[in-house]
């Protein structure tokens, strides 16, 4: 049973599908006001709390505004939508789901969201489905030797980085390296310890949710790495992570490295990166952390 389905099927269930495509009620989200946004994709778990920017879709620039909840939606991938009324504990929710019925991103409404327009969004228009530019799906090191951040995140964003993955051990030439968890982990901490910017995509079906920002804490609880930046917190649960990569890709500032991690099931779920305008010492505190991890891994 999917999730699409486990839900509309619970007991006391109070809500319905939405009559319109998510790439819709993708655009309406920012007038919500100020919400709970989460993603979860596998061992991985992100939640932050703000208002939507207007989210983007594969050929967009990436656009990650401080502040705003950013969210880069594929809407060929994207199925359903459900809105939920508040039941005991529960605020009205928003959730989102791919072509297959698997969750893909969950809205919670504060007292201060805008209830009438999550009513607009119930009632959102029918409209037809349109066809997204096509993702650029080559996965030669000649083609990676070239490609940008964009391309990465696009890519991932496809079909949850199953290709990508499957072209990495190719990569190593360009500098692609796999690195242990545990020491990503222990990178983390280091740079929380130095407030350093970080971009932290994580990889839900169909959607990724993207935050920038200082990183202000990071540890280990058990074998969960919990990520602190603002009013975003990020769980991992490092048991269900089977492979980290180094990997690089062009970037603003030239070739920057990157942090990918794939569960078992060999998909991407969360990726940790420089994007936008860095000033050169925290580019280079970033590689020097970087370099280290897969020197020691």
């Amino acid at each position: 049973m999917s999730d699409l389905d486990a839900l509309l099927a619970r007991p006391g269930f109070r809500g319905g599908l939405i009559d319109t495509v998510p790439g819709v009620v993708g655009e309406m989200l920012s007038l919500l006001g100020d919400v709970v946004a989460i993603t979860v994709a596998g061992p991985v778990a992100v939640n932050d709390s703000g208002k939507y920017a207007v989210p983007t879709v594969p050929g967009d620039p990436l656009v990650c505004t401080p502040g705003l909840v950013s969210l880069r939606l594929n809407p060929s991938t994207l199925g359903s939508v459900v809105t939920t009324d508040a039941e005991q504990h529960l605020p009205p929710t928003l959730r989102m789901f791919d072509t297959h019925g698997s969750s893909s991103h969950t809205t919670y409404l504060t007292p201060a969201s805008d209830r009438l327009a999550f009513d607009a969004i119930r009632n959102a228009a029918d409209a037809s489905r349109e066809a997204n530019p096509p993702i650029q799906t080559s996965n030669t090191p000649a083609f990676w030797a070239e490609a940008d951040q964009l391309t990465q995140l696009d890519f991932i964003l496809a079909d949850r980085g199953s290709e990508r993955r499957n072209g990495l051990v190719a990569l190593g030439a360009l500098g692609y390296r796999r690195i242990d968890p545990h020491l990503m982990a222990a990178g983390m901490e280091h740079l929380s310890y130095q407030q350093l910017p970080v971009t932290t995509v994580v990889a839900g079906n169909g959607c990724l949710q993207i935050h920038r920002g200082d990183l202000g804490a990071a540890a280990m609880f058990g074998g969960t790495l919990t990520l602190a930046s603002d009013t975003c917190r990020t769980m991992i649960d490092l048991n269900g992570v089977a492979e980290c990569w180094l990997t690089r890709t062009h970037g603003v500032h030239g070739l920057t490295s990157s942090i990918e991690m794939y569960d078992f099931r060999r998909k991407c779920v969360a990726v940790f990166t420089q994007t936008g305008p860095a000033e050169p010492a925290v580019m280079d505190m970033w590689e020097d952390v970087l370099t280290s991890i897969s020197a020691a891994s």
